[in-house]
């Protein structure tokens, strides 16, 4: 029988944040953010690896007190508010790789979404896993409301003008993109600096709760507000 290639979940935690200091490391009830996720990801049946890309010595203690693959430091300009998440995806797989071996499959969440629903993670990778026609699947949050664009000075619809007069109970469905949520993709296409391919599909979620994203202060006492 082949041998089953490994699947890790890579989680890009940078030490700066301007909006709330040491982000990664606060804590929200007993946990720091950085735990809240790592605990999410063991509960996983899919992800072998919970890879941790830092440039910040203290969420390096932490990930490997719970045995993550830890690579730090990350670069100094891959650390930066102008660096992409692709291009710090393809420097840690190519880590991750070096060590571990060719993978199939790369799963990728942020910390900042912490609600997270649970095992649609695992239901992204079992897409993967089941077809190989899927290039990456993602979380995303659906919605049935009537969307638009910015198309210089007016406003574009980007719903389809058939469903404007619907009720919400037929209404299509529109798709928001929350890979931080979660994440499944061919790691081929991170190596190439890309996070998500041509043929994709979803697993969404309709409770506002998991949309949070916490990326201010504001979003900060919220988050604590419904913890406690």
């Amino acid at each position: 029988m082949p041998v089953k290639k490994r699947i890790p979940c890579i989680v890009l935690a940078r030490k700066n944040s301007k909006s709330i200091k040491n982000k990664n490391r606060i804590h929200i009830g007993n946990l720091t953010l950085i735990e809240h996720t790592i605990k999410y990801l063991k509960k996983s049946k899919y992800i072998d690896d919970i890879v941790i890309s830092t440039d910040d010595p203290k969420i390096a203690n932490i990930a490997n007190i719970y045995k993550c693959f830890v690579i730090f430091p990350r670069p100094k300009n891959l650390s930066s508010d102008k660096a992409s998440s692709e291009v710090a995806l393809k420097h840690a797989l190519n880590i991750y790789e070096k060590q571990m071996g060719k993978t199939e499959i790369t799963s990728f969440v942020q910390t900042t979404e912490i609600f997270k629903p649970k095992r649609l993670l695992d239901e992204c990778i079992k897409k993967l896993i089941l077809n190989k026609k899927i290039d990456s699947c993602f979380v995303a949050y659906e919605q049935f409301k009537n969307f638009w664009i910015k198309d210089n000075n007016f406003l574009k619809r980007i719903s389809p003008f058939k469903e404007r007069y619907k009720p919400r109970q037929i209404k299509s469905s529109i798709f928001r993109e929350d890979t931080g949520l979660g994440l499944a993709t061919r790691s081929k296409l991170i190596r190439k600096g890309e996070r998500i391919g041509k043929k994709v599909t979803c697993v969404s979620y309709k409770d506002p709760l998991y949309s949070l994203d916490l990326n201010s202060k504001f979003d900060l006492r919220l988050v604590k507000k419904i913890i406690n």
